[in-house]
C-alpha cells in the first residue's frame, strides 16, 4: 500500500522511446533500446526499448516485449569497450607517448591466423589517435604491451561479469571469462570488446565514471517511497569504487569529445554542445 515514486522523468521518457522507436524503424532493426541517466548521482531519468506493449492491454501478443532489455540483454560492446584498455596506457607515461603503426588497415595477430581490420585504413596513430578513429589494429597493438592481468583486472574493476544492483528483476551479470580460459588471441579480442559480454546498463555506468570524474556508481531507479506512517527518502548516492583519478577522467573526457568532433561519432555533433562519446559495433552474445 506504500507509494513508490520514480528517478524517471517522464519527458525525457516520452523523447527517449520516441526516439528509439524512430531508430529501430529506420534501421529495420529487430528491437533498440536505450537509457538517459544522471553520471553524478546514478539516477536513471528514462529507460526504453522497443518494440514495447501497452500496460493497459490485459492481452499481450508477444510475451518477449515484456523483457528489459537495457538490462537483461548482453552483448559484445565492440569498439565501446576500448576506453578501458587506453585507460590502462595513459596510467603508463612510457605507453602514453608511443607511436603505434596501424598497417594500413589490416594486420595478422602474432602467433595466429586471425586477420583484423581497420574501417578505415591508417598509418601511424598516437594512443589518443586510436581511440578517436577506432583503431582495432591499434588497440590490438596497444594490448600487446599491456599485462593480460592488468586487462582483466580493470575489466573487473569497472563492473564487467557483475550485476550493477539496480532494484529491477532480470538483470544479467554479462560475461567475462577467468584468464586460464583465455586464448592466444583473447588479450587483443577483449581489448577491442570481443569475447566479453555486458548490458547496456553497465556500459552506461562506465561512461558515467568517465564522466563524473572517476566514480563508478550503483543506478538508482527509486527515489522515494511514501507511506501514512512514514516517508522514506532514497538520496543518498551509492559509490561501488573509484575506478580513475579526476585528471585521468578528463582526459579520457577530451579524447571523446574529440572522437565526437573529428573521428567516428561526427554523426552525434549538436551545435551548440560539447558532446563526448565513442561509436561501437556490437554482436549478441549466445549463451547457447
Amino acid at each position: 500500500g506504500k507509494d513508490i515514486y520514480l528517478t524517471i522523468d517522464i519527458n525525457l521518457q516520452n523523447i527517449l522511446f520516441e526516439a528509439i522507436k524512430k531508430g529501430q524503424i529506420a534501421s529495420s532493426a529487430k528491437s533498440a533500446n536505450g537509457i538517459i541517466l544522471n553520471p553524478h548521482t546514478g539516477e536513471i531519468l528514462a529507460l526504453a526499448g522497443t518494440p514495447s506493449f501497452n500496460p493497459n492491454n490485459r492481452i499481450i501478443k508477444n510475451l518477449e516485449n515484456l523483457q528489459n532489455k537495457v538490462i537483461s540483454e548482453q552483448y559484445e560492446p565492440g569498439s565501446t569497450l576500448k576506453v578501458i584498455p587506453i585507460l590502462n596506457a595513459v596510467l603508463i607515461e612510457e605507453i602514453d607517448s608511443m607511436i603505434f603503426d596501424c598497417e594500413n588497415g589490416e594486420y595478422h595477430l602474432p602467433q595466429s591466423k586471425v586477420l583484423i581490420h581497420d574501417h578505415e585504413p591508417n598509418q601511424e596513430l598516437s594512443l589518443e589517435e586510436i581511440l578517436i578513429y577506432s583503431s582495432n589494429i591499434g588497440i590490438a597493438k596497444l594490448s600487446s604491451v599491456i599485462s593480460k592481468e592488468e586487462i582483466f583486472n580493470s575489466l573487473k574493476k569497472f563492473g564487467i561479469g557483475t550485476k550493477t544492483g539496480i532494484e529491477l528483476p532480470g538483470e544479467e551479470r554479462g560475461l567475462l571469462r577467468p584468464l586460464k580460459s583465455w586464448s592466444k588471441i583473447s588479450q587483443s579480442m577483449v581489448s577491442m570488446g570481443q569475447e566479453v559480454s555486458t548490458t547496456n546498463l553497465q556500459l552506461s555506468m562506465i561512461y558515467a565514471s568517465i564522466a563524473n570524474g572517476g566514480y563508478l556508481l550503483k543506478p538508482k531507479i527509486i527515489k522515494r517511497i511514501e507511506s501514512i506512517s512514514k516517508d522514506i527518502i532514497l538520496d543518498q548516492i551509492e559509490i561501488v569504487r573509484r575506478v580513475m583519478n579526476e585528471n585521468d577522467s578528463n582526459k579520457l573526457l577530451q579524447i571523446l569529445t574529440n572522437a565526437v568532433k573529428k573521428g567516428t561519432g561526427t554523426n552525434a555533433i549538436i551545435p551548440g554542445y560539447n558532446i563526448a562519446g565513442k561509436t561501437g559495433t556490437a554482436e549478441k552474445y549466445n549463451s547457447e
